[in-house]
Order: C-alpha cells, then sequence, then structure tokens
C-alpha cells in the first residue's frame, strides 16, 4: 500500500511518501521518516472489479484539437492533456442526454440555383 501526500505537525507540512509492505514494513521515498511508525493489524487488500466502458462515441479518434474546439462548443474548459477532454466531453454529454440546443441546422431546399460571380466586375448572377 502506498500512502503519500503532505501532513502538518508542529505548524509545518511534510511530505510523506511511504510504501507498506505485506509484513508491515515501512520505506520511505521521501520526506517525513516513517523510523518511529509500526503498521498493527492485518492489512487487507480489496481487489476492486474493473469494468471495461465501451462507449459509441468517438472522441478516442478525435485529434486534442478537434476535441477543444467540442468543448468550447459546449462551453466547457479546453485545458488538459487528451483523456482530461475526453473525460470532460463524455461527462458533458451524461447531463446533457439533448445534446446541443439553440444549433444552427442548414436544411437544402432541394433546389439547385447556382450563383455566378462575375470577375471582372463583382456582379452575382443567378
Amino acid at each position: 500500500m502506498r500512502i503519500h501526500g503532505t501532513v502538518s505537525t508542529g505548524g509545518s507540512l511534510h511530505l510523506v511518501d511511504w510504501t507498506i509492505d505485506n509484513d508491515g514494513g515501512i520505506t520511505s521515498a521521501g520526506g517525513l521518516s516513517p523510523a518511529n511508525l509500526t503498521v498493527s493489524g492485518v492489512l487487507t487488500v480489496i481487489a476492486a472489479e474493473v469494468i471495461a466502458e465501451e462507449y459509441t462515441d468517438s472522441y478516442n479518434e478525435s485529434t486534442v484539437v478537434d476535441l477543444r474546439v467540442l468543448l468550447t462548443e459546449r462551453g466547457e474548459p479546453i485545458y488538459g492533456n487528451k483523456n482530461d477532454l475526453i473525460s470532460r466531453l463524455r461527462a458533458w454529454d451524461e447531463n446533457n442526454p439533448d445534446g446541443l440546443e439553440g444549433g444552427e441546422t442548414v436544411e437544402d431546399s432541394g433546389g439547385s440555383e447556382e450563383a455566378v460571380v462575375n470577375d471582372e466586375s463583382g456582379d452575382v448572377s443567378e
């Protein structure tokens, strides 16, 4: 088991980075020394059940730039690495099942009008 962080003793903050092995031995990777500590009792390791989630979004295949554009559209922060961005997008999607509201939708009316610009005069003819 690893214990790391800071503790306050006597008004001072101290770094703690200890590893406790199965025999109760404590080793330090720096910071506050565990020299006067002892471990009593039984250390029980609880195995966490890992469930692989399958997502139907294509966020993993998207570039960081594309992910940041999507976050900007949703009014979310764009900082962090790719996993942070994907997590933020998935959380937003979960909290907003209707998706983006008020987005512009362009519909094709089926007409096939063409606009031609006269390069010399700048006039437009249809």
